[in-house]
């Protein structure tokens, strides 16, 4: 977690504010809810975000701690690396890293009046502590997203190849398969956003199928600065029960990489 601190500051410092938020509605995975959309952070952004994620398992809880970096660093894609930091307890309390993710995100296809934004989100993750997978595994995630006037529908799919882990490794950056839905509904003028999600998961470990709902909201508090909040509860888990997020994200550039003239 230091290290993703320690770049955001560095390159918050040669920073100054060249623009705002492109689209506040943007959805990261889990900020707040697991769908994500098709749309990639503006071209020469950089966008911070950190979000802390509180689970009730049967036995107990674990509270994570995620924070990202992304950039655009071409027009339509964008690469960024997450991490996770977990403390868990179950009648023994853990508190460990949980795993490092390396992303890149391809927005293939641009939203039209007829063609929903489609893009392809590749995925590497590499385990850490005594909660991370023993094995890196690689993913692939297909996003389409669809607006329809105040309206916005996104689905995800994914699928994870490498090892099967032992049971309770892996934490939540990976899972086997994924497949989703959400809806969210923007407010005309207010800058705020109504998510809802839905989605059927596999656990890396080799455990149960998970069904899981996301509840949650978005807003932007200045042109930078986007509060994000929400809810979830597992309809079928072998062990989740519910949980809340709470997070940010803000968006910055350093003037340095933009051509002369902008």
């Amino acid at each position: 977690m230091f290290y993703f601190l320690s770049t955001f500051i560095f390159l918050a410092s040669l920073s100054a504010p060249a623009f705002g938020q492109a689209d506040y509605r943007n959805l990261d995975p889990g900020r707040p809810i697991t769908i994500e959309d098709a749309q990639p952070i503006e071209f020469r952004a950089f966008e911070f975000s950190f979000g802390s994620r509180y689970g009730r398992h049967q036995e107990g809880y674990e509270l994570s701690f995620e924070p990202e970096l992304k950039w655009g660093f071409s027009k339509n894609w964008q690469v960024g690396v997450s991490g996770e930091r977990a403390v868990l307890d179950d009648g023994q309390r853990t508190d460990v890293l949980a795993g490092t993710e390396f992303h890149f995100l391809y927005n293939l296809n641009q939203e039209d009046f007829d063609l929903p934004a489609i893009a392809f989100r590749p995925e590497l993750t590499l385990g850490a502590g005594d909660l991370g997978a023993d094995h890196p595994h690689g993913a692939l995630k297909v996003i389409v997203s669809k607006t329809f006037g105040f309206n916005r529908v996104h689905l995800n799919g994914s699928y994870t190849i490498g090892p099967t882990e032992i049971s309770g490794r892996g934490g939540d950056l990976v899972n086997r398969y994924l497949y989703g839905i959400a809806y969210e509904r923007t407010a005309p003028i207010e800058f705020f956003v109504l998510l809802f999600d839905l989605y059927a998961a596999a656990p890396i470990d080799g455990g149960r199928r998970e069904i899981i709902y996301d509840l949650g909201t978005r807003i932007q508090m200045t042109p930078t600065w986007v509060f994000d909040a929400g809810f979830f509860h597992a309809i079928r888990s072998e062990d989740l029960d519910f949980g809340v997020t709470v997070g940010f994200s803000y968006v910055f550039s350093p003037r340095s990489i933009f051509p002369k003239g902008l």
